[in-house]
């Protein structure tokens, strides 16, 4: 009787249901309650009555552990919010630097303050460098929730532990070092891999070697064109370093000690160092922990249980942070495991069983690839039968070919994994030959590369999830698997190739019938990128999209855009216009540039060359897309759509440097003015004949500069879209909704409605 998983798993659901279903105040009343349907257990007498009880009071005991989390750690914390105040704190991580910004995590020390980590951030360049882990430092600092992130409600803090942030009023001084700093020597460790790593590997490589053998991928982010091409292909998870990690790390640590009693007892120091290299990640302790278990079962002459193994380590590691329950990475992480535990054995046995009746199988080469390939296949197909749902609840996209990439991958990433760490030694021990080595082993990452360039051509290579289409076709593949399964339990043998062609068949008459929805009448959507704007517009096959920004701290506009477009089986753009460049119009340009053909883009003359323009230019030219700079006004004719881009008629600030955009079909048109002010708006109503306009999307995401009674009065706009999210600003502005409900203006906002969709014809 596997007593601990009766234990345990409810013990992790009773955190899961006080997280996600419950108030905070009631998850005491919560463990009372189980306790309580404890109770009927008592009228039994066997295993059942241990069952019961065990199930109960571990739920009880997840209800108890959440409501002492959230009534001394992180009520006390929240307490602070708002406060400027003067703290000591321990650094415990390197310092990361994002678009100028230098964060910093650390544990605060002051007296009187809760002795919880931290997320420190600066806005000051510099201010934060030459930090290293143990540092003990002090300074006034402006206290921030971590639970709140521009007006939204977030678990990216808490669930790794972080339950404050923190900006710097003022530059922090570092007032010597903690005594216990010798435990941070295993991430002073990882951080000498990552500066060899770039040392060793050439330029093109290195990004890709240092997010695989250290699990940091922020150089990785910044070619976004590459990391997007691996999250395509289904390989996106071979950079976060994981129990596959670690398995080639024991496979060649045995290769070269032997399987002995005495290598299996070093291994779990060597296990236990490497976690703490990779900071204690979700799937790096739960690969640790699942391996100790694993080959500490022999020594004990126990029978190593996976499913007891599995469930122990998910209690200890919300026991430690119940927050942590939130957390995407130990979802993937229990999900990927409980399928290979479920499912890989299972297959692995009915494939080999099918390729050993072959000749191939007769020759020793042929019958290792095989088996190889049988082994991939059959762990990958088992790690994603229950991640795709989490990745397409998570990320809004699944990868199709990911089966076929990791056959074809997997075999190079072991050789790169091991022998990127060989070439780091040799480089900090002989410079030459650690050169050498990283020129030889950068050819397979140029191999992976090219086999996710090659795999991008494959139709549907990423099924999107905001097609409510595609959504079903995953209900129905589960439904085919689920066919499958309960034909083999009833004898009918394995016959996976009939529900696998079907699948392709159904996924494949999806889409076309995804693009037979396609309409020949202008569409306008204003995606809800948060405080900033992004509009598409369609008609029949054509598509452009006019400016792309956002909240990057909660939203990617980015990303929203690709899921957009591609949720609708559009990978090309017939224009991207950038009415101009600051960051709420323009931050997600790159990573859109990264996954969709962009033909031309169009933008204002002398932009900032300071902000995101370097970035911009880059994209384009890697993807090949041609830049046009508007200095006069321009009129575009793209299928059944007429553009007009208007220069900009006040050049100066860059809100005053701002094209403005109307797109029409017949006398459908739609007008988005960027951050034009008043006294451009103006301009345009006297310098050009505006048309009574169907929809305006409203300038400047409503702010009190914009949308002046004149322009109105000439535009005369039937729908106002206003392109807004949380802000410090005020928008939009109570004058401004007052002048548009003076002209009889219908508003929709992004804030309150989401994307907002209008139709030529339909409003």
């Amino acid at each position: 009787m596997r007593k601990a998983v009766w234990a345990c798993l409810p013990f992790a659901a009773g955190i899961s249901v006080c997280k996600y279903l419950l108030p905070a105040e009631y998850a005491l009343p919560a463990a009372v309650l189980c306790v309580f349907f404890s109770l009927p257990g008592f009228l039994f007498h066997d295993k059942r009555r241990l069952c019961i009880l065990l199930s109960a009071y571990g739920a009880a005991a997840g209800c108890v552990c959440f409501w002492v989390q959230q009534r001394f750690v992180l009520r006390p914390a929240e307490a602070w919010v708002g406060e400027t105040v003067s703290v000591s704190a321990r650094v415990t991580d390197w310092p990361d630097v994002y678009d100028g910004s230098a964060y910093v995590t650390v544990r605060l020390t002051q007296p009187g303050m809760p002795r919880v980590r931290c997320r420190l951030v600066s806005y000051v360049e510099g201010e934060l460098d030459g930090l290293v882990p143990g540092d003990e430092l002090s300074g006034e600092v402006r206290i921030m929730s971590a639970a709140i992130r521009n007006g939204e409600e977030v678990d990216t803090y808490s669930s790794q532990g972080i339950f404050l942030r923190a900006v710097c009023t003022q530059e922090p001084e570092i007032n010597g070092r903690w005594r216990g700093s010798f435990l941070y020597l295993p991430r002073a460790l990882a951080h000498a891999i990552q500066q060899l790593t770039r040392r060793v590997f050439p330029s093109d490589a290195a990004p890709f070697m240092t997010a695989l053998l250290t699990g940091e991928k922020a150089s990785l982010y910044e070619d976004e064109g590459r990391y997007y091409s691996l999250s395509q292909a289904g390989l996106a998870h071979i950079v976060a370093v994981s129990g596959m990690h670690i398995s080639y790390l024991l496979g060649f640590f045995f290769l070269l000690a032997g399987r002995r009693r005495g290598s299996v007892l070093l291994s779990f120091p060597i296990l236990l160092f490497f976690a703490a290299m990779m900071g204690f990640s979700p799937s790096v302790t739960r690969a640790m922990f699942m391996q100790m278990c694993l080959y500490s079962a022999p020594l004990f002459q126990r029978e190593e249980d996976s499913l007891t193994s599995l469930s122990v380590i998910l209690a200890l590691m919300l026991l430690l942070n119940p927050s942590a329950v939130a957390s995407v990475s130990l979802h993937l992480s229990f999900a990927s495991m409980a399928g290979i535990w479920l499912v890989a054995g299972r297959l692995y046995n009915k494939l080999w069983g099918r390729f050993s009746a072959g000749k191939l199988a007769a020759h020793r080469p042929f019958k290792q690839i095989l088996a190889f390939v049988a082994a991939t296949v059959s762990s990958s197909f088992a790690a994603q039968l229950f991640t795709l749902p989490l990745c397409a609840l998570h990320f809004g996209s699944i990868s199709t070919v990911s089966p076929v990439s990791n056959v074809l991958a997997l075999w190079m990433v072991s050789i790169l994994y091991i022998g990127g760490f060989i070439a780091v030694a040799l480089g900090a021990l002989f410079p030459a030959a650690g050169l050498a080595a990283g020129g030889v082993l950068a050819w397979g990452v140029r191999y992976i590369y090219f086999l996710c360039d090659a795999l991008s051509y494959l139709p549907c290579e990423s099924v999107y999830t905001s097609n409510p289409l595609m959504l079903l076709w995953l209900g129905f593949v589960y439904a085919l698997l689920f066919i499958v399964w309960l034909a083999y339990r009833r004898g009918r043998g394995f016959r996976p190739v009939a529900p696998l062609c079907l699948a392709l068949i159904t996924l494949y008459a999806g889409a076309l019938a995804v693009r037979l929805t396609w309409r020949d009448e202008l569409q306008l959507t204003a995606l809800d990128v948060g405080q900033g704007e992004s509009v598409a517009v369609t008609c029949g096959p054509r598509a452009i999209l006019v400016d792309c920004g956002g909240s990057v701290l909660t939203r990617d506009a980015g990303e929203a855009a690709v899921r957009f477009f591609m949720g609708r089986q559009r990978s090309r753009l017939d224009a991207l216009i950038l009415t101009h460049l600051h960051a709420d119009h323009v931050n997600g340009v790159s990573r859109l540039l990264a996954q969709l053909d962009v033909d031309v883009l169009y933008m204002p003359a002398q932009p900032d060359e300071d902000g995101y323009l370097p970035a911009i230019l880059s994209a384009a030219a890697r993807q090949g897309t041609r830049v046009e700079y508007v200095t006069e006004n321009i009129l575009l004719r793209i299928g059944e759509m007429d553009v007009t881009v208007w220069a900009p008629l006040l050049p100066g600030e860059e809100n005053e440097n701002c094209l403005t955009v109307m797109t029409a079909q017949d006398a459908f048109e739609v007008l988005i003015t960027g951050d034009n002010y008043s006294q451009a708006e103006r301009l345009l109503a006297a310098n050009y004949t505006l048309p009574d306009t169907e929809v305006l999307v409203v300038g400047h995401h409503g702010s009190r500069t914009s949308t002046c009674a004149p322009f109105l009065e000439a535009a005369r706009p039937d729908v106002a879209i206003i392109s807004v999210g949380y802000n410090t600003y005020g928008h939009p502005a109570p004058e401004v909704l007052s002048r548009l409900e003076e002209y009889a203006v219908t508003v929709y906002r992004t804030d309150l409605d989401g994307n907002i969709t209008v139709r030529a014809g339909r409003k």
